[in-house]
């Protein structure tokens, strides 16, 4: 039987520091060699999770941004990329902008593959950080903007602001009655914030994982998720693993609790039950 194995990354994967441990990265390369079918699921984007994700080996497609994307980091080739309709896209901006709120948006290009972002203030120190981190990877490539709008040859993919969850509460729920857009909302894993992240309707962990499991052929999946964000992957999955630290009511729907991020839990379920 080919089994996929799918982890999140922020929580799960990574520990409180956002890094891969040694450890981790050891047993998952000895694994990935031995073939392994091992990939991420997360809600960062390209730019991030390869950041974060070098040296170690993934050897099936990622899910990315919530399952916006789906990357073959071998190749280093989107496979797949959902889009945000035009019409919904500028609806959903425009209920950040009633809401004083300014919003990452990620922009793609089908023909060159390349990505944009764009914003139009950073509020709070958080999202200086993020914009400092992300200009080191890519340049001009994240900027500021007078106002929300699709560039040319570009489509819009995603839009994430991270922020207190009361004002975040009442953008979703705008945001849930226009039809052919997604939200995922959950607190932030290293701060007391809280996240909102918008893409097409059609996107999701849960999809992804599916996407995935049919380009290698998989007959089982078995997922590792935190958060409120994994929970549409965990229903969709075969078998699901909750890190100790996550939310209770991703725990509550696992079949199983293993270990915290802190201790190499997926690195070390892998060990124990990954069969050649």
């Amino acid at each position: 039987m080919k089994t996929l194995y799918l982890t999140d990354m922020d929580g799960t994967l990574l520990k409180n520091d956002g890094t891969v441990s040694k450890k981790s990265r050891e047993i998952i390369n000895s694994l990935a060699s031995s073939g392994m079918l091992f990939s991420v699921a997360t809600a960062r984007s390209i730019i991030s999770a390869k950041r974060l994700l070098d040296g170690v080996n993934i050897t099936a497609p990622a899910v990315l941004q919530s399952g916006v994307v789906i990357y073959d980091f071998q190749k280093g080739k989107t496979l797949k990329c959902f889009g945000i309709d035009e019409n919904c896209f500028y609806k959903a901006a425009d209920v950040f902008k009633r809401h004083g709120k300014s919003p990452f948006v990620s922009f793609f290009n089908r023909k060159t593959e390349n990505y944009e972002i764009t914003f139009t203030d950073l509020k709070l120190k958080e999202h200086v950080n993020f914009y400092e981190t992300r200009r080191k990877d890519i340049g001009s490539n994240i900027h500021k903007t007078d106002k929300y709008r699709i560039p040319k040859d570009f489509t819009p993919v995603f839009i994430s602001l991270c922020d207190c969850r009361e004002d975040l509460e009442a953008i979703k729920n705008e945001l849930e009655t226009i039809d052919g857009v997604g939200c995922s909302f959950y607190k932030d894993t290293y701060t007391s914030l809280w996240f909102l992240e918008v893409f097409s309707s059609i996107a999701s962990k849960a999809n992804g994982l599916s996407i995935a499991k049919e380009l290698v052929g998989a007959d089982k999946t078995v997922v590792f998720g935190d958060n409120l964000n994994d929970m549409s992957m965990f229903a969709a999955a075969d078998y699901t693993c909750a890190v100790k630290n996550a939310v209770d009511e991703l725990k509550n729907a696992a079949d199983i609790v293993i270990k915290s991020n802190e201790d190499d839990a997926v690195a070390k379920y892998l060990a124990e039950n990954f069969v050649i």
